[in-house]
């Protein structure tokens, strides 16, 4: 009987993944750059995605967030955000064969330049038809998208289970401004690593069609009642902390070219083309 409660305890603490290696945590690691990671992408999948529309995942279905290093589908992620950041992403368009193609500073002369020709404007100009479409240079597409890096963690949001980054463009950018500002307007401005969020997805719809979209909840109650208590869970907050100077020295980076582009499928619209801006 004992035999079989250490074995019971043993198969429970490899699948939690909380064996203790003590001085052998990390031993075959040494040396480990940005370059020799791959941070994965959360992708919201849309009908148009290639996941869903050449089968490119089983059991992909538009509305699914896709891990894109793992192959995993989900219907809801709790994740601690820890750094922001944004770029103006340069694309082929889908119909050219698509691909991502570079990443351009907001405040640099080529963004800066769309804009003023925009009529200082931000929000994509209209085509002949009347609806929305990128911002172009050249034949390519170049999309406003904000990048938000965080730890993945287990359904109680006490554990950390892996790390990624979500991207948001097009319609994605307002729940992403809305959860920036539940978090910001907390009462004692708590560091964003210590918000805790439940990340699932819902249908919406306008001119260009049916989409989903994120819907961001705190993972408690309310966001307050979600944050991560410094004085009970101070090794929780320690992770986020760690993985934030990560990114920021560059040691863990996303490989962009993991990203799906709001007019490849990102953000795809009813019509399987336009992203519905």
């Amino acid at each position: 009987m004992a035999g079989k409660e250490v074995a019971k305890k043993e198969e429970t603490a490899l699948a939690a993944g909380t064996f203790n290696y003590g001085e052998m945590a990390g031993v075959g690691f040494e040396g480990t750059k940005g370059t020799d990671l791959s941070i994965p992408f959360i992708n919201l999948l849309q009908s148009n995605s290639p996941e869903v529309e050449e089968g490119q995942v089983e059991g992909a279905k538009p509305g699914h967030l896709y891990n894109t290093v793992t192959g995993e589908l989900s219907e809801q992620v709790i994740f601690l955000p820890v750094h922001k950041e944004e770029a103006w992403v340069e694309w082929v368009p889908r119909t050219k064969g698509g691909g991502f193609v570079g990443m351009h500073d907001p405040a640099g002369e080529l963004v800066q330049d769309l804009i003023r020709n925009n009529g200082g404007s931000r929000i994509p100009p209209k085509g002949s038809d009347g609806k929305r479409i990128s911002f172009k240079h050249g034949d390519n597409e170049v999309i406003e998208t904000y990048y938000v890096y965080g730890l993945i963690l287990n359904e109680e949001g006490t554990e950390v289970e892996s790390f990624a980054v979500i991207s948001f463009s097009s319609t994605k950018i307002k729940p992403y401004r809305d959860w920036l500002t539940s978090m910001y307007l907390i009462k004692g401005k708590p560091p964003m690593f210590a918000n805790r969020a439940r990340l699932r997805t819902l249908k919406q719809k306008n001119d260009s069609g049916t989409f989903f979209n994120f819907s961001i909840n705190p993972l408690r109650e309310t966001w307050a009642k979600s944050l991560i208590n410094p004085e009970t869970e101070g090794a929780l907050l320690q992770e986020a902390l760690s993985f934030r100077e990560m990114v920021l020295s560059g040691v863990a980076r996303a490989d962009f070219s993991q990203q799906q582009s709001a007019a490849a499928g990102g953000d795809g619209g009813g019509d399987g083309e336009k992203a519905p801006f």
